[in-house]
């Protein structure tokens, strides 16, 4: 909320058509202030994440049933209460409601610029003019539309599966056609690529029981060899159990890692993980012989960081033709 304020706050003094829109009333949105790229214009898709994220916040505070206000959000919260404080206001509570229906009514005025700004025939180009709104640079742009979607399915509280939505968890098991009208025909397997590991070939697993550290590497194997990977992509798998507002963090000694600055250390994602499966998971990019030394950290949502127990984790990044590798560890 802290950024959507700041990102959204900063274009309403540099396009004609934000002017003299107060704060905590929508915009239109761009890329960023210093945007120079077709003159630097609003973005249907940027204005429409506005609205998304917003969107977002409500989902999950209705699902949760309270809204937590931080000394971080308070800025963005005080746009539409201006006494509301620091503290965590339940769905009962008049404050809960004055906010919930602020923020709502905050993302639809997000969506109704884009309504405002669109040509007659509902055609979404990529940007409009800063001045008057007139349509701009690549015409029916897909990506515009997909934005329109997601952000009407967010308020509609159509979520992905990551949320937590289980209704959203079956992949259908035979592909059909839609409405489309056309032929269909069955797509052709082709010929798996010479240069890479063919499915269920190759692949090795090592085991280093004093940090705990498990490495699966894909091996290619060909049959005129490969040249060295100069960089490797590690992807941190650590399974942790964490509470609503917690991050997972991983530093190290190296830049990559942030130097054992926790300010700086890697932050994962936790798309994945489930009630069954504690996985947060992040990828960073290594020379290859790198030896590092990393540990994990939770990051409270008030700052307050808690390490791993020790003794540290040791990797050395591989020197072969992988490009990528997986170190899978457990909170210790």
């Amino acid at each position: 909320m802290a950024n959507h304020k700041v990102v959204t706050d900063s274009f309403r003094s540099i396009y004609s058509i934000n002017s003299g829109i107060p704060e905590g009333t929508a915009v239109s949105v761009g890329r960023y202030p210093e945007d120079v790229y077709q003159g630097g214009n609003p973005w249907y898709l940027n204005t429409l994440a506005a609205a998304e994220q917003l969107y977002d916040a409500l989902y999950i505070w209705n699902k949760q049933g309270y809204i937590t206000v931080t000394s971080t959000s308070l800025p963005f919260f005080k746009d539409f209460s201006s006494s509301v404080t620091a503290g965590t206001y339940a769905s009962s509570t008049s404050t809960y409601a004055t906010l919930y229906n602020a923020v709502k009514t905050y993302a639809d005025g997000y969506v109704n610029i884009v309504a405002t700004y669109t040509q007659s025939n509902g055609s979404l180009s990529e940007q409009f003019s800063r001045s008057n709104g007139q349509p701009l640079s690549a015409y029916d742009l897909t990506w515009s539309y997909a934005s329109l979607l997601t952000a009407a399915a967010r308020r509609a509280g159509v979520v992905p599966y990551a949320w937590g939505e289980p209704t959203a968890s079956s992949v259908p098991s035979v592909c059909s056609a839609t409405s489309a009208i056309g032929t269909y025909s069955t797509a052709s397997t082709g010929t798996w690529p010479p240069s890479q590991t063919p499915i269920g070939g190759g692949g090795s697993t090592t085991t280093s029981t004093g940090s705990k550290t498990t490495t699966k590497t894909s091996s290619t194997s060909t049959s005129t060899g490969c040249s060295a990977a100069t960089s490797v992509a590690v992807t941190f798998d650590e399974i942790v159990t964490t509470t609503y507002g917690q991050t997972i963090k991983i530093a190290g000694n190296v830049p990559a890692l942030g130097n054992w600055n926790t300010g700086n250390a890697v932050v994962l994602s936790a798309d994945q993980y489930t009630s069954s499966n504690h996985l947060w998971h992040g990828t960073v990019n290594f020379a290859a012989g790198t030896v590092i030394q990393y540990k994990y950290i939770k990051v409270a949502s008030d700052g307050t960081v808690t390490w791993e127990a020790d003794p540290n984790h040791t990797y050395t990044v591989p020197a072969t033709c992988a490009t990528a590798t997986t170190v899978s560890n457990s909170w210790q």
